[in-house]
């Protein structure tokens, strides 16, 4: 597989066990280098359709762990009650469940 391919296809598992990968610079140390970083897709869901917008993605996405990118076909979309951002995790932490949202001071 093409590493770019397989780099942008994160995360990936064995077994059931997670993979962390990373692409090396040159000289650099494979040894030295911290895999403790990882991205995921993630649903947000219970998000008012009239809020999904790019801001709103972009900070729930920094809640979670490091904003990447977010999934632009699934805002606004009736069908869907949810929003899909990819976040950068850091696997010694616990993830984080739940966020309360206030519009206009309401939750």
């Amino acid at each position: 597989m093409d590493m770019e391919r397989v780099l942008k296809g994160l995360p990936w598992t064995f077994n059931n066990h997670l993979l962390l990968l990373i692409k090396l610079g040159r000289g650099e140390v494979p040894l030295k280098v911290p895999l403790i970083f990882t991205p995921f897709w993630v649903q947000i869901h219970d998000v008012p359709i009239g809020l999904f917008s790019e801001k709103l993605a972009i900070q729930l996405g920094n809640f979670i762990g490091v904003f990447l990118e977010y999934d632009i076909s699934n805002l606004g979309k009736e069908n869907r009650n949810y929003m899909r951002v990819r976040v950068q995790i850091d696997v010694r932490k616990p993830l984080k469940k739940k966020k309360q949202v206030l519009c206009n001071g309401v939750r």
